[in-house]
């Protein structure tokens, strides 16, 4: 039974949840890294999950959360490195086939809202499985997705004055 369930979340979900890991995490590679831990761990234990696109959601965005806290620390001891030394800091990390100016504007959130935005608005989870997954209250999931929402507007359209100042010109 795990095989099938597993063959199946392959084929509907696995790219979506794909995506809101990629939005969460900022790096593609990273997030599909996280996916595929999450299922071979489902399938190397046999668990029988009833939820299995919730919990390898859950599971990869614990794993996303961890290699982003390893990379934050590495980068902070790379420049202290780089400041003491002269080189330049680290390149920033590539976008994927999102919307460039979507990723960009969820990437600057504070990791809640991001993850909130994620994963409603890109795997239609509802306030209550939002709340569950990150281990919130509804409300706090509420007031993630309602500053992420306002956050975004205000990003997508400075960059939408920036655009067309550069457009029009001096």
């Amino acid at each position: 039974m795990v095989d099938d369930d597993i063959k199946t979340f392959l084929h509907t979900e696995y790219a979506r949840v794909v995506r809101a890991v990629t939005v969460v995490c900022g790096d593609r590679e990273r997030a599909e890294d996280a996916v595929q831990d999450a299922v071979v761990d489902v399938w190397m234990k046999r668990r029988e999950i009833d939820d299995l696109a919730g919990w390898v959601t859950t599971a990869a965005l614990n794993r996303a959360r961890t290699r982003w806290r390893s990379a934050a620390a590495e980068r902070r001891a790379f420049e202290r490195f780089a400041g003491r030394f002269g080189h330049a800091g680290a390149a920033p990390v590539a976008t994927s086939a999102l919307d460039d100016r979507v990723a960009r504007a969820l990437g600057a959130f504070p990791r809640n809202q991001r993850e909130a935005v994620a994963l409603h608005y890109l795997l239609d989870m509802s306030v209550a499985d939002v709340a569950s997954r990150l281990g919130v209250a509804e409300g706090t999931a509420k007031v993630h997705l309602h500053r992420g929402r306002r956050a975004l507007q205000a990003a997508l359209v400075a960059t939408d004055d920036d655009e067309e100042n550069d457009r029009v010109g001096p």
